[in-house]
């Protein structure tokens, strides 16, 4: 009984690749239900293997459909056809290694196969290859042989190095590594080594580059398929990952990546990159929920490994929310090596940690239709961001004096860009004037990376459209105003503490504003629920799901990456953030003259 998207017809001997089109895009192709394609292969067992994997892409490939990636039968079959040349290269090249790389049994027994081999190999004396060298030296119709002499001593060196080199890339073959030394035999070839060169008799040299090539090409391993060198150990992949990311993040973020990725070396082992599964990905999870926060910064941690952390006694486990904050991290790396063609596919999607039930009742809640109405009335939410002259001293928080112009307008607008935007209040508060900018006449606010400015996950870097309820209350106004004064951020009067620009704005909200009104509860619903606010909203208004995701900066369920990024429009980005609204709120109420405010 074949798999469903296994097929063989009688008429041929070749196996086919059927697809069934999914049915809520069956609308896109005219009610067609499915698809095949040849495999040109008779051989059942690397057909099924094939289509195993042909499976598991066309799986990435409709989700891709699904947010909006445009793909014809004809463009999903020439996608296809290249990754089945793929893999019958991948079968074929392996077969001549004799080792299936994809299970651990026969790959141990590989390596160790290899091991007796190469000790054996050491153990001989050279002389004990004269008769090997001497039958092919005869096979290439040299007869004339003289063990002795300095050509055949040469032919002997050869071909033992060339043992050593047929072993060695072997073992990098099965390891999932790339071969440094294939360089060493074109040298060979050319007669560059030294060894070589110590041959000066022009008839002997000319009889060893005559007949070597064909010893060398009898013996020495082919160039490894690029497609092989995908199968890298992971440590090779999250350099790679690193480095592609250096001078686009800012250092904290690459820094945090470093770790991560060497912690998850450390815990599931450097093996290579196709042979990740969800049995990895479950034992890292086990672990890091073993694990005390920071081990890192820790001075009791820092200088042990993990197994020697998890030996100490009475260990305080991290948060299962830490937890999943990692989780959602590596995300970005598997996607990478995803999109790469590295890791067969990102298994932690769906892998979340359960919460405690001391975590669950302490998750952070969107604030409700009641608290928006006490926070943004009108007299009570100008008062507490804009006329701090009506506010008793003890619940007034001063800014600093930027070039003799005292501004406050940090407290008015945050909160608003905030359930208008589901931006972290960081990332509000960190914004420069120069990352507020106009794509095809849609306002956009952008979130990057920079030397004083920073974004929580790699996703995060991001455009967001501005909110039209923010351009009435006169926010483009304002930014303008602040660039004819010279300023170069969009509030100059907050400064860089040790988590960012958000600290004297938190506070105001989160230990004054909110509890004044009776609204603030202890990491329940504190400012940066605003967020949390904007995003409960979005799916109440039918926002599409991975716009959602796009708009506040949530990593995708499946990597962008593979067809060419995001996949949204601007405009389908302003049609998505431009359905939240906020009915029992009257902006008219609380918007301000910024031209006589500021001057």
């Amino acid at each position: 009984m074949f798999p469903q998207y296994l097929y063989k017809n009688n008429s041929t001997s070749s196996f086919f690749f059927c697809s069934y089109i999914p049915l809520d895009l069956r609308h896109l192709y005219d009610g067609r239900i499915k698809f095949r394609i040849s495999l040109r292969c008779g051989n059942k067992v690397i057909s099924k293997k094939i289509c195993l994997y042909l499976n598991k892409q066309t799986q990435i490939i409709y989700e891709q459909i699904r947010m909006g990636k445009s793909l014809s039968i004809d463009e999903m079959k020439r996608i296809l056809k290249k990754e089945i040349e793929k893999s019958k290269k991948h079968s074929s090249f392996f077969s001549y290694v004799g080792v299936d790389r994809s299970k651990e049994r026969t790959k141990q027994e590989g390596l160790e196969t290899l091991q007796k081999e190469e000790i054996e190999l050491k153990s001989r004396k050279k002389t004990d290859f004269d008769d090997e060298v001497e039958k092919l030296l005869k096979d290439e119709g040299i007869t004339d042989i003289n063990r002795k002499s300095g050509t055949f001593r040469v032919f002997r060196e050869n071909f033992i190095k060339i043992q050593n080199l047929k072993i060695k890339w072997k073992r990098e073959i099965i390891n999932g590594e790339t071969n440094a030394e294939f360089d060493l035999v074109s040298k060979i070839l050319d007669g560059e080594d030294d060894f070589i060169d110590e041959i000066i008799d022009k008839k002997d040299a000319f009889a060893r580059r005559t007949h070597l090539q064909p010893v060398i090409e009898n013996y020495a391993p082919e160039p490894i398929e690029p497609y092989l060198v995908k199968s890298k150990p992971i440590s090779i992949v999250a350099n790679e990952f690193i480095e592609l990311r250096r001078g686009t993040i800012g250092e904290k973020l690459l820094k945090e990546y470093q770790v991560l990725t060497q912690d998850f070396i450390e815990i599931i082992g450097d093996i290579g990159a196709s042979e990740l599964s969800k049995e990895h990905i479950r034992r890292y999870i086990n672990t890091q929920i073993k694990l005390p926060i920071n081990i890192k910064k820790n001075p009791r941690y820092r200088d042990l490994s993990i197994n020697e952390i998890l030996q100490l006694k009475n260990l305080k486990p991290q948060s299962r929310g830490n937890v999943n904050k990692y989780l959602t991290r590596l995300t970005t790396f598997l996607n990478f090596g995803v999109s790469q063609g590295y890791f067969k596919e990102n298994y932690i999607l769906g892998m979340k940690v359960p919460l405690s039930k001391k975590e669950g009742r302490k998750r952070r809640e969107p604030f409700s239709p009641e608290d928006l109405k006490k926070i943004l009335s009108p007299k009570t939410y100008l008062d507490w961001t804009v006329n701090f002259k009506k506010i008793t001293s003890n619940q007034y928080t001063s800014f600093t004096t930027v070039k003799s112009v005292k501004y406050q307008f940090p407290y008015y607008w945050s909160f608003l860009i905030g359930i208008l935007s589901g931006m972290r209040t960081n990332e509000i508060c960190q914004l420069r004037l120069e990352d507020i900018i106009q794509e095809k006449k849609i306002w956009m606010f952008k979130v990057d990376e920079s030397e004083n400015t920073r974004v929580k996950t790699e996703s995060g870097i991001r455009k967001v459209c501005v909110h039209p309820n923010l351009i009435s209350l006169g926010f483009i106004d304002y930014v303008e105003i602040l660039k004819s004064k010279g300023f170069d951020r969009v509030f100059p009067e907050l400064t860089k503490q040790r988590d960012g620009y958000a600290t004297k704005v938190s506070q105001h909200y989160n230990e004054k504003f909110l509890p004044s009104l009776g609204v603030w509860k202890k990491q329940i619903k504190v400012l940066y629920c605003t967020r949390h606010t904007f995003i409960n909203k979005c799916y109440q208004k039918g926002v599409d799901r991975d716009i959602i995701k796009s708009l506040v900066g949530h990593e995708p369920d499946f990597t962008m990456d593979v067809y060419g990024g995001n996949p949204f429009t601007t405009k389908q980005l302003y049609q998505g953030i431009s359905k939240v609204s906020y009915s029992n709120i009257k902006w008219n109420r609380i918007k301000v003259d910024w031209k006589k405010l500021i001057g």
